[in-house]
């Protein structure tokens, strides 16, 4: 019996285990528990459970996959088994072989043989054949997924549910880590942005704070968004920029900046609802793109607290300027007024004392004064024709439909009519292409005399005008007899004087459309030098048509136009009623103030003469 019991020992050799023992089970679990409580390193948290998952589940392959940012595929992050080069670099899209598929199910998947198996997808260069069984368990925190835990082995086994069980443990530990490694790393990096910008702003207010002005901004935005920047406009002009000049200087058809198809990106600058101008950025690369972020927003703030300020303190100034100058063109003034004024502009920044240069530029045409009535548009000119006059220290003021340009007297009667040519220029392009002209008073003068200076300047404009001369530098010493009209004092002489050579002729005009146009027949022989060929082709009227309407004026005027004074006088008294309207703004409703100069003069007229000349 001794020697049967001998025989009956049990075979000391290690059997094959398919769970390792629990003990050691419960010893491995605690160490991944300690160190997942202990670690925030995802690496060195992985690297931990790839070494020591294989011995502890008796297997030859453990690898561990995340799901990446996108939520579509699973990188491959570490592994003990397989090919070193596919980490970081293979990837496998969600239901895609074992792996993907355990991850999409968020199942666990156990495979005998994967060479039998539908689902399994070789990897080349990281799989290898002698591993055939498997079994992948999906790694998930809450409801989410975070990737997959596999393991392999080079002979053929079957993993029962404790081994399941265990790997479905050991995946749980890896997602809390995981899944707090995640958490303290976005608080960091929320930290770390929240740093950035309590220091991105606090600079931002230091430049608010000193008045920098929009250059200094515009500098530290590119600084900070390692890009360069400019202002703009609310219609594309260009107000600023850094230093670089790769920017556009202006934005042609500026509407709406999301729908540009160029590497820029716009950001609107607003106060509330009010619309000051655009930010533009052009392209950096995708480096610290949190803190380009950043930059953008805190310099937006900013630069709409300084637009908004110069706004205020142009138009501020600007209104100061226009009172001054409204005193200053409402009537002579005295010498005391003429030294408190200029002690006022001089508080402006603009030197009158001495003598001034009087300039006004005006529209040409009904588009372009409709164009100069955007205020966008006009605070443009203004700017502009500032910039022109900036070093001489001159005074632009937008007054009455105009813009009004002192010039210290200094400057020749040359240099005056090269600075009007450059305000006309810049006034032409910032407005559009708003068609304009200038006009120079006959002299420089005290400002006593301003009053006076300006209307001459203003009446060169006119006479240049109805002369069909446009974007024109019109001067006052230049003119012809409009100048000698311009100089009688009284309106009302000329009025009078109107009256007593045209006055029939006009009334005969207001009877309707059947009247003969008598004032544009005169008007066509005086530009004809009397030449009576010349003025019927300019009426485009036959000649006999021509003779009756002669006949018609010597029958109301009671003037003969054969008489050399009788033409001169009322050639005069044409000039003098083109000038009524415009210089004097005459309230009188008895004179006809049609422009004999314009559209009547010209149109084509169809006439039928009878036998006796009658039309």
């Amino acid at each position: 019996q001794v020697l049967y019991s001998c025989t009956k020992i049990p075979d000391l050799r290690p059997p094959t285990l398919t769970v390792m023992d629990s003990s050691r089970e419960l010893r491995f679990l605690q160490r991944l528990a300690l160190a997942a409580a202990s670690t925030l390193d995802t690496g060195e948290l992985v690297r931990l459970v790839i070494a020591e998952t294989t011995e502890a589940a008796g297997t030859d392959v453990c690898s561990i996959y995340l799901l990446e940012a996108d939520g579509e595929s699973l990188l491959l992050t570490a592994t003990n088994g397989l090919s070193q080069a596919g980490v970081g670099r293979v990837r496998l899209s969600l239901g895609e072989g074992i792996t993907g598929w355990a991850a999409a199910e968020r199942q666990p998947v156990v495979v005998a043989d994967v060479r039998d198996e539908s689902r399994f997808r070789w990897l080349h260069g990281v799989d290898q054949a002698r591993f055939v069984s498997m079994c992948s368990v999906p790694i998930i925190s809450g409801d989410r997924l975070v990737g997959v835990l596999n393991v392999q082995t080079d002979e053929q086994r079957e993993f029962g549910d404790a081994d399941v069980n265990l790997l479905a443990a050991i995946a749980a530990h890896v997602a809390g880590a995981l899944e707090r490694s995640e958490l303290q790393s976005r608080l960091q990096s929320r930290i770390a942005e929240l740093r950035r910008s309590e220091e991105i702003n606090r600079r931002f207010n230091e430049l608010t704070l000193a008045g920098a002005g929009i250059q200094a901004i515009c500098a530290g935005i590119e600084r900070h968004a390692a890009a360069p920047v400019a202002v703009y406009d609310d219609e594309g002009e260009r107000l600023g920029g850094s230093s670089d000049d790769a920017l556009p200087v202006r934005l042609e058809g500026f509407v709406d900046p999301a729908r540009r198809d160029d590497d820029l990106t716009i950001v609107p600058v607003r106060a509330g609802r009010d619309l000051l101008g655009w930010l533009v950025v052009a392209p950096a690369g995708p480096e610290e793109e949190s803190t380009r972020r950043l930059a953008l927003e805190h310099g937006v703030t900013v630069l709409a607290l300084e637009l908004v300020r110069q706004r205020s303190s142009t138009e501020t100034e600007e209104r100061f300027r226009g009172d001054l100058l409204e005193e200053l063109l409402v009537a002579k003034l005295t010498p005391a007024d003429a030294v408190r004024l200029s002690r006022r502009a001089a508080r402006l920044g603009v030197r009158l004392r001495g003598l001034v240069w009087s300039l006004v530029i005006e529209p040409d045409d009904v588009p372009a004064d409709d164009r100069l009535e955007v205020a966008a548009t006009r605070r443009r000119v203004v700017r502009a024709l500032t910039d022109v006059v900036a070093e001489r220290a001159g005074l632009v003021v937008d007054r009455s439909g105009a813009f009004v340009v002192l010039v210290p007297g200094d400057a020749t009667a040359d240099q005056v009519e090269r600075i009007a040519r450059a305000a006309l220029d810049v006034a032409t392009a910032r407005s559009g292409g708003a068609s304009q002209s200038v006009g120079i008073a006959s002299r420089s003068g005290g400002l006593s005399d301003l009053h006076r200076l300006t209307g001459e300047a203003r009446h060169a404009v006119r006479v240049s005008r109805r002369a069909d001369r446009r974007d024109a530098v019109a001067i006052y010493r230049r003119l012809g007899v409009e100048r000698l009209l311009f100089e009688v004092a009284d309106p009302d002489r000329l009025a009078v004087y109107v009256e007593e050579f045209l006055g029939p002729l006009l009334r005969h005009g207001r009877k309707g459309p059947g009247a003969a146009p008598l004032i544009a027949t005169l008007d066509a022989l005086v530009r004809e030098g009397w030449n009576l060929r010349a003025a019927s082709r300019r009426l485009t009227v036959h000649i006999n048509t021509l003779l009756y309407r002669m006949r018609k004026i010597e029958e109301l005027t009671e003037r003969s136009l054969d008489d050399g004074d009788d033409r001169l006088a009322l050639a005069l008294a044409l000039r003098a009623h083109g000038m009524l309207d415009e210089r004097y703004e005459s309230t009188s409703n008895q004179y006809e103030t049609n422009d004999p100069y314009g559209a009547e003069a010209t149109a084509p007229t169809l006439v039928v003469v009878n036998e006796r000349g009658d039309e």
